[in-house]
């Protein structure tokens, strides 16, 4: 009789493991007041924060990619697999930091950490000492295990807002034309915003479309709107961080989305012969059939001296892309400045203008197909004759101006209108 219920409690035990390996049931840890929740955790020594861990099952094996930010001179880290019915095991993390951080000391970076065997978990922890007190370590949620069934076809990441940022028009005729082209998530790292942009993002993260990311790295790091680490060495981190918030975008929608565009807010991908990102992708996908990454070349687009009736925004703080006409002919750096369209399950490392790591092959796609539309407010400092009229935008104008009114109208009354840009 003995012997039959050790059976049974063997076999038991068999099919609630299976069951938990197979559906991904989250048991609770025993500390579970130490589960990481911030976008950025600081583990301590002051040169290591932790974004995310997230499931790879690319490669001959899969691994744990953990995504962090590290100082240059980092050479030993270790990820603690916290198994459900087992103790904790420890594997050393291949540290890989990416090559673009324009010389700070601090950069993005990939730990990565293979599966330990017999170790079923849904939770790991990193730290610098492969022996310490574990039971105090942040543990984080590993993400993207098992992998999500794709739910929209085009993701837009957008990286880090930042300042008292109230450009509340640009901000909604963006995400509107987002929207139009084929958007089914726009993904947005906010740093900091004016109140009347927060009260505009919000509105859009109640429609469902975005989905607002915090990022306070300033808490963290000294950050810097410049590129390089010469323009001022007091800074520890480029352009808050951009290359990291570009690189955790991708990895949140690796299994959520079919493609992820990478660009900043003042952009957008415009067709310039087809009408939406569906059509567009269709048509290069048929000629480049073995690209991951397509190439845009960024246009530059001032506003046009002359008034016209799709000035009819006055009232509200921003800038009017519809009266950005003029685009510079020739564009500047056009191998060095581009926006990107990305598979993102071929991709495994980005920067701001470039994949750094990936399968497949590169497409820059032409001017006459599409181009990154970027309206800048300021007074070309160019000769007339190197401007092009241009209103490729303006095929979108009537539904770009219907959609944008419907936002403006909700909105309005809650917004400080006596704030412009």
């Amino acid at each position: 009789m003995r012997t039959y219920f050790y059976i049974i409690n063997v076999l038991v035990s068999i099919l609630w493991l299976s069951f938990i390996y197979h559906h991904q049931v989250k048991i609770k840890p025993r500390n579970s007041s130490n589960i990481a929740n911030s976008t950025i955790t600081a583990l301590g020594d002051n040169q290591t924060f932790i974004l995310a861990p997230y499931y790879d099952p690319r490669g001959p094996t899969p691994i744990i990619r953990v995504l962090a930010i590290i100082h240059h001179s980092v050479r030993e880290l270790y990820c603690w697999f916290h198994c459900i019915h087992s103790s904790s095991v420890t594997v050393r993390a291949q540290i890989d930091l990416h090559r673009d951080r324009f010389e700070h000391p601090y950069g993005t970076a990939d730990l990565l950490c293979t599966e330990p065997p017999n170790c079923s978990y849904h939770y790991i922890s990193a730290h610098w000492s492969n022996a310490t007190n574990i039971t105090q370590l942040p543990l984080f949620e590993v993400r993207n295990r098992p992998p999500h069934t794709l739910s929209v076809n085009f993701t837009v990441c957008i990286s880090t807002m930042y300042g008292d940022y109230n450009n509340v028009l640009q901000t909604i005729q963006s995400i509107e034309m987002y929207k139009l082209l084929g958007a089914g998530r726009v993904t947005l790292y906010v740093n900091k915003c004016h109140e009347n942009v927060d009260k505009v993002l919000q509105y859009y993260v109640e429609e469902g479309i975005l989905e607002v990311v915090p990022w306070p790295i300033d808490k963290f790091l000294r950050t810097s709107t410049d590129w390089y680490y010469n323009s001022n060495s007091k800074n520890q981190i480029g352009y808050y961080g951009q290359t990291a918030t570009l690189n955790d975008c991708l990895y949140r929608n690796m299994y959520r989305s079919k493609f992820v565009f990478l660009n900043d807010i003042d952009e957008i991908i415009l067709p310039v012969k087809l009408h939406d990102w569906g059509s567009l992708m269709e048509n290069l996908q048929k000629k480049y059939p073995e690209s991951s990454v397509f190439l845009f070349e960024n246009h530059v687009f001032f506003p046009s001296a002359n008034k016209s009736r799709l000035n009819m925004w006055t009232n509200i703080s921003g800038v009017n892309i519809l009266l950005h006409t003029l685009r510079k002919s020739k564009v500047e750096n056009p191998f060095s400045n581009n926006k990107l369209l990305v598979d993102p399950r071929k991709v495994f490392q980005t920067s701001i203008h470039n994949v750094l790591k990936r399968e497949g092959k590169t497409t820059l796609v032409t001017r006459e197909m599409a181009i990154s539309f970027h309206a800048k407010n300021i007074t070309p400092h160019v000769p007339k004759d190197s401007l092009t009229e241009d209103r490729t935008l303006w095929r979108f104008n009537v539904s770009l101006e219907q959609n944008s009114n419907k936002v403006i109208q909700e909105v309005l009354p809650i917004i400080n209108m006596s704030d412009r840009v």
